[in-house]
C-alpha cells in the first residue's frame, strides 16, 4: 500500500536538535578577519535544499588531536592508486541522552589503496565517518586510477537503492513521516532523473582539474553500474596495458580484450536487470528496450565516441596538464596548465551526487607543482612538513528526511568534530582547506582566544584561492574579504596561518549560512611550552610568481557574452515548501536538466564573459563549470547593494556563489526606488582552451544539481564550426 500524500501545511514540523557528544574519532599522528561580503544574500532555511524539514544532530564536542587522512603519493611521475566504492555501517555520533545507543547506518565510502597495497580506511576503522585518502601528485604526472564499483545493492533494504534504474514508479527514494505520509517526492518536479534517488551507479568528479572531460579523462558523464564479481585482479592485465600506453584518444585504443569484456558485461546486466519487481533471465530480458545499456554503447562506439555506461569497473588515466614555453615565451602545445594547488574528487552521479557526498564519498586531490610549491619551500624549507590538509564535510545518510534516519549538519575536519592543531610560537603553517559539503555556504571567521591571556591570535592570510595561487597584489590586499563566498561549496583556500607568541588556544569559526550557526570548526593550541619559531610571511620578492597562464582575460578578447539565469518555477517567492506544499523546482534559463540537450556550446580558443544571475530569494548558488577555471571580475550583493568590480589582478575561482536576489510577493524580482532591479549577479570571463569535450555546469549545492540545476555543455574544434557555415 502507497503512502498518503501530506497536506501541504504539515510539511514544516518543528527541527529536532540534539546534544552532541564528541564523535568516536582516534587521533593519528592582510587582515586577519573575513568579512562577509554577502552576509545576507547567503541566508538560506534548511528546507530550501529538498523542501523538507533538517534534523541536526547537535554541535562540537571536546577536541581532540588534528588526524592525519591517509595519503596515496606519486611515484616516479605517476599517482598509482585503486579506489573502490564500497558499503557498511558507519556510525553517527549522537546525543547523550540516558539509554540511547549510537545511531549505525548502511552508507557508501571510497576506499583506497595505494601500489604497496596500503589501504584507507584501515579495517579498524571502517565504522567511522571518514573522507576517501588524500591523493598528492604534481604537475605533470600521470594519473592511473582502478576504479572500482563494489556496492552490494542487496545490503540496502527498503528498495531505495537503484529505483530511477529500475522503474519503481517516479524512481525517486521515497520519504514517509511517522505518520505514515509520504513527504517525498512530493510534487511533478520530482522524477527522474532531476530528483533524490540512492543510485548504486557511480563515478568520479575530479575537481579543479585542467584535463580532458572525455574517455578515461575527468568524465562525469560515465555511469559505472556495480558488480563485485569484478575485481582488481580481474582487470589488472588489461588496465597495466592501457596505464602503460597512456592515455587514449579513443575507444578502440583500449585493448581489444577489455572492451569485449565490458560489452558482454553490458549484455549480461540488460539480460538479467530487475525492472519493476521482475528479474530478466538471458533471453527472457525484463528491462524495456529503452531502458537497455547495450544499444547505447554501441550506437557511441559506432558513431566513434565513448560510451557512457559500463560495468564494474574502470580506468581512469589522464595526465596533468603542464603548460611550457619556447624560447619566444610562447605556449608549446597548451594554452593554460594545471594550477599547482589544492583540488578535490567526489562522486557525481546526477540524481544521487549530494546522497553520496553526504555518505562522505570526496577526498583531497593536492597538485603540486615548482611555481607554486617549491617557491614556497624555498621561503620555509620546513613548511610541507607542518602541512595541514583539511576537509570540511557533512555527514548524512541522504538529502531528504526519512524517520529515524541518521545524520549530522555539523561540520566535520577530517572527520572529527573540532579538531586540535598544535603549533609552536610564531609558526607558519600551509593550511589546504576544501568545503566537501552538500550546503554549507559558509564564511571563515577571525580566530577567537579561548584560554591564556594577551591580545594576539593566530594571523591568516589567503595564498590561494580553488586550488589556483593569488597575485601578489592580491596577497597583499585579500580582496578575498570581499567577495561573495571564497568557501561555499566546492571552494577551496590555501591559507598561511601564523601562531601568535602567546601560549594558548585559540578557535576558528565558520558560520554556516544554511541555518545561520556558527560552529568551531578547529583549535590551535600554542602551549605553554612550545618552541619559538618565528617565521615571516612572504614578501613582493620572494613570493612566488604567476604563471603567465593566469594574467587577465583581457576583455578586447571576449568573442561572445552570454547570461545564465539560475531560479525556480514562476510565482515563487521564497524557499521551502510553497502553499501547494512542493519544494522548489531548481533550473537554469527556465528548464531543467535533460541528459543529451547541450545548453552551451562553445569553441575551442574562445574567450567569453558570462552574467550569471540569481532569480531566487534567500539562496546564493554556488556556480561551477568543469575543465576551465574563470575570472570573477564583477559581482552585485542587492541585499547590501554592494558591488564588487576590481580594475585588473580579477580572482580565479572555479566555483563562485551567485547573491540572491529580492523577490516581490509574486515572486519577480524587486526594484529599487530608482527603478533598478534588485538582481543578484557575477560576472566571469573564461578562456576555453585545450580539451575540446562534453561536460557540465551546475549548482554546487548539490541537492539543487540533483534537482535539475544543471547543464549539459561541449566545446568544440574551430574547424568544426567552418564545416558547418
Amino acid at each position: 500500500m502507497k503512502p498518503k500524500q501530506r497536506n501541504s501545511r504539515s510539511l514544516q514540523g518543528p527541527r529536532d536538535v540534539r546534544e552532541q557528544k564528541s564523535g568516536p574519532f582516534s587521533a593519528i599522528t592582510p587582515p586577519p578577519t573575513r568579512r562577509e561580503f554577502l552576509s545576507g544574500a547567503l541566508a538560506i532555511s534548511g528546507a530550501a535544499l529538498s523542501g523538507i524539514p533538517q534534523r541536526a544532530l547537535g554541535q562540537p564536542g571536546p577536541a581532540s588531536e588534528l588526524q592525519t587522512i591517509g595519503e596515496i603519493i606519486r611515484e616516479n611521475g605517476r599517482l598509482r592508486a585503486v579506489i573502490a566504492i564500497r558499503n557498511g555501517n558507519r556510525t553517527f555520533p549522537v546525543g547523550s541522552s540516558p539509554g540511547r545507543a549510537p545511531l549505525t547506518r548502511m552508507l557508501r565510502y571510497f576506499e583506497g589503496k595505494d601500489s604497496a597495497g596500503k589501504a584507507w580506511p584501515p579495517a579498524n576503522r571502517l565504522g567511522e565517518l571518514l573522507p576517501g585518502p588524500t591523493l598528492r601528485a604534481r604537475v605533470g604526472d600521470q594519473v592511473e586510477i582502478t576504479f572500482l564499483n563494489h556496492v552490494k545493492v542487496e545490503d540496502f533494504p527498503g528498495g531505495t537503492l537503484d529505483r530511477a534504474e529500475t522503474g519503481e514508479d517516479t524512481g525517486c527514494d521515497l520519504a514517509v513521516g511517522a505518520d505514515g505520509i509520504q513527504v517525498y517526492p512530493g510534487g511533478p518536479g520530482d522524477k527522474a532523473p532531476n530528483c533524490f534517488h540512492g543510485s548504486s551507479t557511480a563515478n568520479i568528479h575530479f575537481h579543479g582539474t585542467h584535463v580532458t572531460p572525455d574517455g578515461l579523462g575527468d568524465n562525469v558523464l560515465l555511469q559505472l553500474r556495480p558488480n563485485p564479481r569484478v575485481t582488481e585482479d580481474s582487470v589488472q592485465k588489461d588496465f597495466a596495458e592501457i596505464f602503460k600506453n597512456g592515455p587514449p584518444a579513443r575507444w578502440d585504443d583500449l585493448p581489444e580484450a577489455w572492451r569485449n569484456r565490458q560489452l558482454l558485461l553490458l549484455k549480461e546486466y540488460d539480460e538479467t536487470a530487475v525492472w519493476k519487481g521482475r528479474r530478466g533471465t538471458p533471453g527472457n530480458p525484463a528491462l524495456p528496450m529503452a531502458n537497455r545499456l547495450l544499444p547505447p554503447a554501441l550506437s557511441a562506439i559506432r558513431s566513434g565516441q565513448w560510451p557512457q555506461y559500463q560495468i564494474s569497473a574502470y580506468p581512469y588515466c589522464f595526465k596533468l596538464t603542464e603548460y611550457v614555453e619556447d624560447a619566444n615565451d610562447k605556449p608549446l602545445r597548451y594554452q593554460m596548465g594545471q594550477s599547482p594547488g589544492t583540488h578535490w574528487y567526489h562522486a557525481h552521479k546526477h540524481g544521487s551526487t549530494a546522497i553520496n557526498v553526504y555518505n562522505g564519498m570526496a577526498g583531497v586531490f593536492v597538485i603540486e607543482g615548482k611555481e607554486y610549491d617549491d617557491a614556497l619551500l624555498k621561503i620555509h624549507p620546513k613548511l610541507k612538513e607542518t602541512e595541514k590538509v583539511l576537509i570540511v564535510q557533512q555527514f548524512s545518510e541522504a538529502p531528504n528526511t526519512a524517520v529515524g534516519r541518521a545524520e549530522t549538519h555539523s561540520l566535520f575536519v577530517n572527520g572529527q568534530l573540532n579538531p586540535t592543531i598544535t603549533m609552536q610560537k610564531g609558526e607558519i603553517q600551509l593550511w589546504r582547506m576544501v568545503n566537501a559539503t552538500v550546503k554549507a555556504v559558509t564564511s571563515v571567521r577571525a580566530f577567537a582566544r579561548s584560554s591564556g591571556s594577551g591580545a594576539d591570535v593566530p594571523v591568516m592570510r589567503q595564498i590561494a584561492q580553488d586550488g589556483v595561487q593569488c597575485h601578489w597584489d592580491n596577497y597583499k590586499s585579500q580582496p578575498h574579504q570581499s567577495l561573495s563566498s571564497t568557501f561555499a561549496p566546492g571552494n577551496r583556500m590555501d591559507l598561511l596561518v601564523k601562531a601568535p607568541e602567546t601560549p594558548g588556544s585559540y578557535i576558528l569559526e565558520l558560520k554556516d549560512t544554511t541555518n545561520e550557526n556558527v560552529q568551531p570548526i578547529l583549535t590551535v593550541s600554542v602551549p605553554e611550552d612550545a618552541a619559538s619559531l618565528p617565521m615571516d610571511f612572504p614578501t613582493e620578492e620572494n613570493y612566488p610568481a604567476l604563471p603567465r597562464f593566469l594574467g587577465d582575460i583581457d576583455e578586447a578578447t571576449i568573442r561572445i557574452r552570454r547570461t545564465l539565469d539560475f531560479g525556480w518555477e514562476s510565482g515563487r517567492s521564497r524557499p521551502g515548501p510553497g502553499v501547494d506544499g512542493r519544494a522548489p523546482k531548481f533550473m537554469i534559463d527556465g528548464r531543467q536538466f535533460l541528459d543529451g540537450r547541450y545548453d552551451q556550446t562553445m569553441v575551442l580558443g574562445d574567450a567569453e564573459e558570462w552574467t550569471l544571475t540569481n532569480s531566487t530569494a534567500q539562496i546564493a548558488h554556488p556556480f561551477h563549470i568543469h575543465v576551465n577555471p574563470f575570472q570573477a571580475v564583477e559581482i552585485f550583493d542587492p541585499l547590501t547593494d554592494k558591488l564588487y568590480k576590481p580594475e585588473k589582478n580579477f580572482v580565479w575561482q572555479d566555483v563562485i556563489a551567485i547573491p540572491a536576489s529580492v523577490l516581490d510577493s509574486t515572486g519577480k524580482v524587486d526594484k529599487d526606488a530608482q527603478g533598478k532591479e534588485r538582481r543578484g549577479y557575477v560576472k566571469i570571463r573564461h578562456r576555453f582552451v585545450d580539451f575540446p569535450g562534453s561536460y557540465v555546469l551546475h549548482c554546487h549545492m548539490l541537492a539543487h544539481e540533483d534537482r535539475g540545476m544543471m547543464q549539459l555543455v561541449r566545446l568544440i574544434p574551430a574547424e568544426t564550426t567552418t564545416k558547418h557555415h
